[in-house]
């Protein structure tokens, strides 16, 4: 797959992350409507796009792969999380000055609503059902491990890894398992298939919203600002891509990995931070500096894992 194909689909999305600080810029999107609409895109739109890309699809029948991606999504961001937090030193990062914060920063890519409309893009829809079951193991190394570091293991909120979307998914591998898709009517995937059409666009112009609003409000941590492209946008990669390279892993599963390589550090670790007693400005200091350098690194990244994986002309 050459470097223009996946830029084609790949541009679209910063685009629409463009128009989404546009909006928030001319007052369009207003910060107050940022809790509800994303409440909306979490509990209904995206639960509904996970439902109507999981039942019926042949590509997760195989219950192996199914676990092998559940546990590759948790254990690559696991492996990336810790090799970032014992990387921090190197930059001048001690616990309690960003050092935990730099880790999950780092370590966690943004595996849901920038990687998706990619993998939509460029692959068959099957695809996308197997990305789902990938972060499923993400969410859960996400409450445990991410969360784990910043406030001690014992103190993470293992209860807030029943969100909507886990249950969705876990839901649907079920009803996948015993054909439940037989019996469901068109119209309700149909409806289905609507609702969760409009979970992407919507959560995509909300980060691009939230980066506007983060813009500029921290003096820049020159250190942290080229430490974290390079970890997170060239050396971690390889640990996406060398598994598919090493793995017997499916194609889809490939296909997967090779996206969540090109992908930036994930807007959500700010919010983590926040919450659970990191270092905010070190967290919004990785996702800005990650995503201005995505722009240009991310099409190369994916380009270069789907030569090296041989998986050139997937695109349906």
């Amino acid at each position: 797959m050459d470097y223009l194909t996946v830029a084609n689909a790949t541009l679209p999305v910063y685009l629409t992350m463009a128009a989404g600080a546009a909006a928030r810029r001319i007052k369009i999107l207003g910060d107050h409507l940022d809790i509800g609409l994303m409440k909306l895109a979490v509990s209904l739109l995206t639960p509904c796009l996970i439902i109507e890309r999981i039942l019926g699809n042949p590509a997760l029948m195989d219950g192996k792969q199914v676990l092998i991606a559940a546990l590759l999504g948790f254990s690559l961001v696991a492996v990336s999380i810790f090799t970032s937090y014992f990387a921090a030193p190197l930059i001048g990062l001690r616990q309690g000055g960003g050092r935990r914060t730099f880790g999950i920063a780092c370590g966690l890519q943004n595996y849901g609503y920038v990687a998706l409309p990619m993998v939509e893009a460029l692959f068959p829809r099957e695809t996308v059902g197997v990305m789902f079951t990938f972060t499923l193991g993400v969410e859960i190394a996400l409450w445990t491990v991410a969360v784990g570091v910043l406030t001690g293991v014992s103190k993470a909120p293992w209860k807030l890894l029943l969100n909507p979307p886990v249950i969705a998914i876990i839901v649907s591998l079920a009803g996948n398992a015993i054909n439940l898709n037989a019996i469901v009517p068109k119209v309700i995937h149909t409806v289905m298939g609507n609702l969760g059409s409009c979970a992407i666009p919507l959560c995509v112009l909300l980060i691009g919203a939230s980066i506007y609003d983060l813009w500029g409000r921290e003096p820049i941590n020159w250190r942290v600002a080229i430490a974290s492209p390079v970890l997170r946008m060239a050396l971690l990669p390889m640990l996406f891509i060398g598994a598919g390279m090493l793995l017997p892993l499916s194609v889809d599963l490939k296909r997967i990995l090779v996206v969540q390589a090109g992908m930036p550090s994930a807007v959500f670790a700010i919010v983590l931070a926040r919450h659970y007693g990191g270092h905010a400005a070190t967290a919004v200091q990785v996702v800005l500096a990650t995503t201005v350098v995505s722009l240009a690194t991310t099409p190369l990244m994916i380009a270069f894992g789907m030569r090296l994986l041989g998986l050139e002309g997937a695109v349906p």
